[in-house]
């Protein structure tokens, strides 16, 4: 025993020359509750489940498209039945879109996500916009109808092939009716309470952020109402526990710089439907809203070795960070993967053909790298945008902080342990995101009234009992 204790000081040694040695000596000192030690997040935005899996595992495989054959053993999920396509009680019937159909922004916001579910009659999603009066298009250009729009597998191949192969949720919802920006809180934070300033525009009465604003804590930055928020994210428990983690962002690393060091960020990319759309959005970064977690120049991490480690770079990093990480086995615990703009599906900037395009390139990346047997990424969608999904959102307990639940969300774990071909059915919601990471690190709750207090398990999406 004595030499045993004495070989792991000297391995303890050893690496601290790479890293910091509280580091090196927690991540041998607090073990997972389940065989995965690794957790990548991906967030994704701006889909409602019926748009991308309401015709699951159907495909109409039509001329010069991708086709889509789906398993014998496939099974079904709560999706659209033939009353909702053909006797829908919207004013227009779901109608499918071609692969290469661009869709542009909704513009929905919260207020107008819940009022087109009319008290469960789900009946409102044509004519509600938040962008503009009742009855007409918005500024990008929809048309009422336009919300309801689906895509099939001819289109979302790469998405349903991972729904065949691992496991998907059909019963996952929003924690709270969102814009972009709260759904991306939600995702981190459970919630979007304790705004600053209070009286900005966007905040709601409860001092909610309900709006765009973006984060005061980030260069990038140039909206005269710009916010932050108080309490905890999930990057303040893994501090406090030690845990690694990281967000890599596409898009994050400077273009340059002013004589002040502050960061400019104006590179762009070609999307798949020929439009250049700029790299990043400060609001696309959710853990710039919170000082503990912002990284408002845009810091390199001062080595290699620190990625997931606390230093200058303040666990935010450029996405080609991760790459190097997943190269050289230096991965974090906890990853939260933010694509570039043109690659996060955000209709408007981005399309599910751009979206799938970055998904491939992660997951295969990840597959090929040691980290893969312990690893499970989780594909999270931030907000339904306003999108037509036919299940009503279940009620909250009126303990539970916020005002959630909010529209139904398409959520995939990919993983060496994630049940094969499987529909968990189970109600879940972004927040049970959180609370696996929580348990598998016994990281502790967000809060007394946080919605990861009250989220049901994963694990039912997991087969960890497999050899």
């Amino acid at each position: 025993m004595v030499v045993i204790k004495s070989l792991i000081a000297l391995s303890i040694a050893l690496l601290c020359v790479n890293a910091p040695c509280a580091s090196v000596h927690y991540e041998l000192s607090r073990p997972t509750l389940t065989p995965i030690k690794h957790v990548v997040v991906v967030m994704l935005q701006d889909e409602s489940f019926d748009r991308y899996f309401g015709r699951y595992p159907i495909a109409e495989n039509k001329p010069g498209e991708v086709a889509f054959h789906a398993l014998n053993n496939t099974p079904q999920v709560t999706g659209y039945s033939k009353a909702v396509l053909t006797h829908n009680p919207n004013l227009t019937n779901p109608y499918r879109l071609a692969p290469a159909e661009p869709t542009c922004d909704l513009g929905y916001g919260p207020l107008a996500q819940k009022a087109s579910y009319n008290h469960g009659e789900n009946n409102m999603f044509i004519w509600l916009d938040s962008s503009g009066p009742i009855n007409s298009i918005n500024d990008d250009g929809c048309f009422p109808q336009s919300v309801m729009g689906y895509y099939d597998g001819n289109t979302l191949h790469e998405l349903w092939h991972y729904a065949q192969e691992y496991v998907m949720a059909d019963h996952f919802f929003a924690t709270d009716y969102s814009s972009t920006v709260s759904g991306l809180l939600n995702e981190i934070a459970g919630i979007t309470h304790g705004v600053l300033p209070r009286m900005s525009p966007g905040v709601n009465y409860h001092d909610n952020l309900l709006g765009n604003n973006e984060p005061l804590y980030d260069d990038a930055s140039s909206d005269h109402y710009k916010v932050h928020l108080t309490g905890n994210n999930i990057g303040d428990l893994l501090n406090q526990k030690q845990v690694t983690w990281g967000a890599f962002i596409g898009g994050f690393m400077p273009s340059s710089r002013t004589k002040e060091g502050k960061a400019i960020l104006v590179d762009r990319s070609l999307s798949l439907q020929g439009s250049i759309i700029k790299d990043y959005f400060s609001y696309n970064d959710p853990f710039q809203y919170f000082k503990t977690t912002a990284n408002p120049h845009h810091l390199a991490p001062e080595s290699e070795a620190n990625i997931g480690y606390q230093d200058q770079a303040n666990h935010q990093y450029d996405l080609s960070q991760m790459w190097l990480a997943l190269k050289n086995n230096n991965l974090p615990a906890v990853s939260y993967v933010i694509p570039k703009a043109s690659q996060n599906g955000h209709v408007g900037s981005s399309s599910p053909l751009d979206e799938q395009a970055f998904l491939t390139q992660l997951i295969s990346r990840i597959k090929q790298s040691t980290v893969w047997p312990s690893t499970a990424v989780m594909l999270v969608w931030n907000n339904s945008d306003g999108w037509y999904d036919h299940v009503t959102p279940p009620k909250a307990t009126k303990d539970m902080a916020g005002t959630g639940y909010g529209p139904r969300l398409p959520f995939l774990i990919v993983s060496k342990w994630a049940k094969h071909n499987v529909v968990d059915h189970q109600q879940l919601d972004q927040s049970s995101v959180l609370r696996f990471i929580e348990n598998n690190w016994n990281l502790g709750f967000l809060g007394k009234q946080t919605p990861d207090r009250y989220a049901n398990s994963l694990d039912n999406m997991f087969d960890f009992h497999r050899g």
